[in-house]
């Protein structure tokens, strides 16, 4: 639990973000801009507000329950739970954080999986790689820098 919590705290702040997505189907490649503010949260009965996320309109929050934590025999896996505003939608995500650096997420929802992995080049600078998969089969792909502002 101590590097997932580094790995937020680290995460802190305002951070410029440029996204690239391309989709294989039918060889579209997009890029996006956005600025992202990231909170560390209070806690919650049975929870830990580890972050909430603004994208503009966009908000999301990551939230530990002590009670859904399968414990094994690795402290570096996780179930987390992601909430937005959109909708009441909550995902179950594992997570997988193998020092205060790099952490993983992998979220299924119906036939489609996304795997993400982010990682600090520098204090300032964080990197992120995702796969989007349907049916076990990769849909689209995307690489994303973010600067810390």
């Amino acid at each position: 639990m101590k590097n997932l919590i580094s790995f937020f705290d680290r995460s802190k702040g305002k951070w410029i973000s440029q996204r690239t997505t391309y989709e294989l189907s039918n060889k579209n490649m997009s890029s996006v801009q956005s600025q992202m503010t990231m909170k560390i949260g209070n806690s919650l009965s049975g929870s830990i507000i580890l972050a909430s996320l603004n994208w503009g309109d966009i908000y999301r929050q990551v939230a530990h329950y002590a009670k859904n934590h399968s414990r094994s025999e690795y402290d570096n896996k996780f179930n987390l739970q992601f909430g937005n505003q959109l909708n009441n939608h909550k995902l179950l995500t594992l997570c997988i954080v193998t020092d205060p650096s790099l952490i993983s997420f992998k979220t299924r929802y119906g036939s489609t999986t996304i795997d993400e992995t982010y990682w600090f080049a520098t204090n300032n600078l964080r990197l992120s790689t995702s796969i989007v998969k349907r049916f076990n089969t990769c849909v689209a792909v995307s690489f994303c820098s973010e600067i810390k502002v």
